[in-house]
């Protein structure tokens, strides 16, 4: 039989997981509202578009270790003064250190290293080149 401690906490592990989830089933509803709001108004300026046509745009979650920018900032500051062009984890450890995080946390480096590159990939072709050579790839300002 099961320790009463640990039904109570599950009891109000359930209650609290449950009211998440009417809080989002709340705003969801009334996201669709709005949508249709939009819609019936797209539909007077614009009677032939159709709205299902248009598409959606992705929602990018900030984090907390960087400020919006911040880390693009960072990653360039630190391939402006590189003398060659960087791998992608030499990037990520300069920006680790000079944020305060410890670059031998692996688990940190993973999610700063696709923070990393997800800023690299978006600035390509503008203001970095990416450099690859058979397997390994670098990244450069571009000139």
């Amino acid at each position: 039989m099961a320790e009463s401690h640990v039904v109570s906490a599950l009891v109000a592990k359930r209650s609290e997981v449950s009211g998440l989830i009417a809080d989002l089933e709340r705003k969801i509803a009334q996201q669709r509202a709005d949508l249709v709001h939009v819609d019936a108004v797209l539909g007077l300026y614009a009677p032939g578009l159709e709205p299902d046509c248009i598409p959606s745009r992705a929602v990018r979650r900030h984090n907390d270790w960087f400020k919006s920018g911040e880390l693009v900032r960072m990653v360039l500051d630190t391939l402006r003064v590189a003398s060659a062009p960087m791998p992608l984890r030499e990037i990520a450890a300069a920006v680790m250190v000079r944020r305060g995080l410890d670059p031998a946390d692996m688990r940190t480096a993973r999610l700063i290293g696709k923070l990393v590159n997800n800023a690299l990939t978006r600035q390509a072709g503008d203001l970095v080149e990416k450099i690859a050579l058979h397997r390994s790839v670098t990244w450069r300002v571009r000139r």
